[in-house]
């Protein structure tokens, strides 16, 4: 069991630095003060299961554009790939790639590229907008959660079992995450549409509190 924590931790220590910023800020503000900016829309929905009825749109999507980085694919898709070899591994993945994306926005940050770090919220009808983009390649990333509630989690884990010492599970969060690369051109614009079948992955994180008594 202690072998399998351990495990866990790693996948998630593994990606918390991208280690260096591959991706080159100069071209972005050369874009920028020039005037070359674009913008991205997008669309973010379940789609209808008949059709009498509408598309459900995910609102509160969070949306995220960063600097194109192949570093940061690279390890992405490590996370997507490892997620498929076993339980754990899939319980670590969201959790992992939550990590990893605020890992590269922090480093952003530290570069002095916080203007770089793109990111807004899906309205009521499942659609968001971000303007002001310099041209150049970039990564989109949107994340949508849903809190599923004790009682349902309680269940899960009899299905589960207990595999962290100490800890029981309260309950966790459905995570669909969504990665495209987008260009941007000087005046032009991008459309994107995320349907819940076209997620690049979906994953659990969860959580869990210290047993009584432990």
């Amino acid at each position: 069991m202690i072998g399998r924590v351990l495990a866990l931790g790693l996948l998630v220590a593994g990606v918390a630095s991208v280690e260096a910023v591959d991706a080159l800020t100069e071209p972005y503000r050369a874009a920028a003060a020039a005037g070359a900016v674009g913008s991205v829309t997008g669309r973010v929905y379940e789609e209808r299961r008949r059709p009498d009825v509408a598309d459900r749109p995910l609102a509160g999507t969070a949306v995220t554009l960063l600097p194109r980085s192949s570093e940061v694919l690279r390890k992405l898709e490590d996370i997507k790939r490892t997620a498929r070899t076993s339980a754990n591994d899939f319980r670590a993945a969201a959790p992992a790639i939550l990590t990893l994306r605020r890992a590269y926005e922090k480093e952003l940050w530290e570069s002095g590229a916080a203007d770089l770090v793109m990111a807004t919220v899906v309205d009521s009808e499942g659609r968001f907008s971000v303007g002001g983009l310099p041209a150049g390649d970039w990564l989109l990333l949107a994340t949508y959660s849903v809190k599923i509630d004790k009682h349902s989690a309680g269940h899960a884990s009899k299905q589960r079992g207990v595999y962290v010492p100490g800890t029981h599970l309260t309950g966790y969060q459905r995570v669909t995450v969504w990665l495209r690369e987008v260009t941007i051109t000087g005046g032009g614009s991008q459309n994107v549409e995320l349907t819940e079948r076209s997620a690049w992955f979906a994953g659990v994180v969860e959580e869990r509190a210290p047993d009584a008594g432990r």
